[in-house]
């Protein structure tokens, strides 16, 4: 069993140096949920501002998020629960170049709040992975299938020692793992690809001057 140093080290590790911006559910998080847990572990976290955790108000949702995005330099990794996991989802979509990838965990049936017509309806055009505590959330899993992302199921609470009542979600900071693991090699095949086509200019550049010099004309 890992100790709780190990636990807040492969979290920081699990973020590969990006900052995370933590959306709880409805009521907020209490200090021993996973994600509370996660927000003290991983550096430079923030958690969005509400000043009423129990309104399902869609737009004051989606401002805040939007709010602590602006506020932050540089983008960031949703990490979002429940109706937040909704929101979060719904901003990811009209602001890609603010986020780095979404964490999205037990995400609310949208059918409970009405908000069928609100949520994104095509692929979110982030990496992002939906994870289901309850096998039995086939809602949960339809979104995945309407959003095009990865889908895990995650039944498994391991607490760190001599600290039973708090949730580090082991597997939870695994599966984070993977996600950003995924998303780095993304960043690293634009890289290549834009690298290449750089190159492939100078080359066609350096070309077209050699010719000139010998007195001919390209093609």
């Amino acid at each position: 069993m890992m100790t709780i140093n190990e636990y807040s080290t492969e979290l920081a590790c699990a973020l590969n140096g990006y900052r995370a911006l933590i959306v709880p559910d409805l009521g907020n998080s209490n200090e021993h949920d996973w994600q509370s847990v996660w927000e003290k572990s991983i550096p430079r976290t923030r958690r969005i501002l509400m000043h009423d955790w129990n309104t399902t108000d869609w737009v004051k949702w989606r401002n805040s998020i939007i709010a602590a995005l602006i506020s932050i330099d540089e983008p960031v990794v949703l990490i979002a629960e429940g109706f937040g996991a909704l929101a979060a989802a719904s901003v990811a979509a009209e602001y890609p170049g603010k986020i780095i990838a979404a964490f999205l965990v037990d995400p609310a049936n949208p059918d409970d709040f009405d908000l069928r017509k609100k949520i994104p309806k095509q692929a979110l055009p982030i990496p992002t992975r939906i994870v289901i505590r309850n096998q039995t959330d086939t809602k949960a899993a339809l979104l995945a299938a309407l959003w095009s992302t990865d889908l895990s199921h995650s039944i498994s609470i391991e607490a760190p020692p001599h600290q039973s009542t708090i949730d580090y979600w082991p597997e939870g900071i695994r599966t984070l793992n993977r996600l950003i693991g995924k998303t780095q090699r993304k960043t690293d095949e634009i890289t290549q690809a834009r690298t290449k086509k750089i190159l492939a200019y100078l080359r066609a550049i350096k070309q077209t001057h050699s010719m000139k010099q010998l007195g001919c004309q390209p093609s």
